[in-house]
């Protein structure tokens, strides 16, 4: 009904119902907003009421004491309201751990060394190599000046004198004799005498020199082959240290290969055990928290024991209205036994 923007017709009530959970319930829902808030407020630090059984209006209402052990955050009895507001900004805020990240392990470490020594570790195998291979294309030099040769003079036969002595003796013998025959025949000194020795002369030093051309021929002979031989090993010794360069270079290589593969499992797990305390770390520190929203939750689920909510108006009676009423009823009683009496 609108009675448009005047006042409530007269007479009119109104009434209000509130309604509230059962008391046990109210209790338990109190409870658990008070030690939310305490947990808002301190953390898990712990703070006590300082009078438990204080009501509201005493002058211990609502303060707390803190009663950890010496040594903890505070001294055991110290106030709340001594604390600083720079203390009691940080008091119940979360010291949340840091993330630890696993390190190098010495196998890791021992790697990254021979890594970074043992760079160009193969270059000694090359610059030897350099030398043997140029050593290998160095020209012949048959007088051995040269460094690493040799000259034919070392392959010379030493008994080269006794040989071409010799070789004289057994002509001048001859000379002998030819002069002995140019005596018995009194040719002695004659023109064929001459001929006679001169061409033994020419014999004798053709022989000298055929032996001495053959001693030099040997000689060079087994020089060149000693040289083309040593030149021959020259080059297999530049291929060899090559090869011992590049096999020390992957030799080594596996080696840190498989230091890095270790310490890599090593370092791996040390950081799953490191992930694995955090996670407990955090844990343990929202375990609380978890538990109050498990029985809020609970709370929130529980049927209501409490009656719904009424509101309403009820008008009164006017005084008028029932007179009004009252004299009309009359009326028509009265109408009502005139017309019985007319009849």
């Amino acid at each position: 009904m609108s009675f448009g923007g005047g006042d409530s017709p007269s007479g009119t009530t109104f009434q209000t119902q509130f309604t509230r959970d059962a008391p046990q319930i109210e209790a338990a829902k109190m409870g658990l907003m008070g030690t939310a808030q305490q947990y808002a407020r301190f953390g898990q630090n712990p703070w006590e009421l300082s009078t438990p059984g204080a009501k509201v209006g005493d002058a211990e209402f609502g303060k707390y004491t803190y009663q950890g052990p010496a040594g903890g955050a505070y001294a055991p009895g110290t106030k709340w309201e001594d604390l600083t507001r720079e203390q009691r900004a940080t008091e119940g805020q979360v010291n949340i751990p840091q993330q630890q990240v696993a390190g190098f392990n010495p196998q890791q470490q021992q790697a990254f060394g021979l890594a970074s020594s043992g760079l160009g570790a193969f270059q000694p195998y090359l610059n030897t190599a350099s030398q043997y291979a140029q050593a290998a294309t160095g020209a012949y030099d048959p007088t051995g000046q040269t460094a690493g040769q040799v000259g034919y003079q070392d392959y010379m036969n030493p008994y080269q004198q006794h040989v071409t002595a010799g070789i004289e003796s057994q002509f001048q013998k001859l000379q002998n004799q030819a002069s002995a025959q140019a005596g018995q025949v009194g040719a002695f000194g004659g023109a064929r005498q001459g001929v006679q020795s001169a061409e033994l002369g020419r014999q004798q030093a053709e022989s000298v020199g055929q032996s001495l051309a053959q001693n030099y021929g040997q000689a060079q002979q087994q020089a060149q082959q000693q040289f083309a031989g040593q030149m021959g090993r020259y080059g297999q010794a530049a291929t060899q240290m090559a090869g011992l360069g590049g096999q020390q270079q992957q030799q080594q290589q596996g080696d840190i290969a498989s230091l890095m593969a270790s310490g890599s499992v090593q370092q791996q797990a040390a950081q799953q055990t490191l992930d694995a305390q955090y996670r407990q770390q955090l844990q343990q520190m929202y375990e609380p928290y978890q538990r109050l929203g498990f029985v809020s939750d609970i709370y929130q689920g529980m049927p209501s024991s409490a009656m719904a909510t009424a509101m309403g108006t009820s008008p009164g009676t006017s005084p008028l209205a029932q007179a009004v009423g009252t004299g009309i009823t009359g009326l028509a009683a009265y109408q009502g036994y005139q017309n019985l009496q007319g009849g």
